[in-house]
């Protein structure tokens, strides 16, 4: 179908100063998250956000989408994310893809391993421990993935992990304190 725009409605409209290209609408809105991803980096040297952060929890909603976004991007499919922006998350050290079992959560685990240990004398949390319930399930992981490891299958275990758990007094086979 023909423009009905005419010359004289185009002059018209530049004389109010109209802009003919339109930003995407969440825009601003990007450009505010973003700014805090630059604040959040600058106070811990990356750009990891957790997706439950609690002190910011939009945030951290929002680096989970941008990964969401880029996968769409660069799959070709529609999405939010531009070239611009990816290129921008680039410049401050975003990360696209990073493991579910990164090596700050599980420094974080070790360290509250070696606190039971300090109270207790030993590593060995039972897997229904109700005064820390997250690290009695992640002391049985570590022996699973450290079987793996031993049987040359794929693992989270790294030799670097195990050396540091055995430093500690960590116990591989585990079957009496479940």
């Amino acid at each position: 179908k023909p423009s009905q725009m005419t010359i004289e409605r185009a002059e018209a409209l530049n004389d109010i100063d109209f802009e003919w290209v339109v930003k995407p609408h969440d825009d601003e809105a990007w450009q505010r998250r973003y700014e805090e991803l630059k604040q959040f980096r600058a106070r811990t040297g990356h750009c990891r956000v957790p997706q439950r952060f609690i002190e910011n929890e939009a945030l951290g909603r929002w680096v989970s989408r941008q990964r969401q976004e880029y996968k769409l991007l660069i799959e070709d499919k529609p999405s939010q994310m531009t070239i611009e922006r990816a290129e921008a998350l680039n410049d401050i050290g975003f990360e696209w893809v990073v493991k579910p079992d990164n090596d700050e959560a599980w420094q974080r685990r070790y360290d509250e391993l070696k606190q039971f240990r300090a109270r207790t004398g030993h590593c060995r949390v039972p897997q229904k421990f109700t005064e820390n319930k997250a690290l009695g399930r992640w002391v049985s992981r570590q022996q699973r993935e450290y079987k793996l490891l031993m049987e040359g299958k794929p693992s989270q275990m790294t030799i670097e992990r195990a050396e540091a758990l055995n430093d500690i007094g960590f116990e591989w086979e585990a079957t009496t304190y479940r």
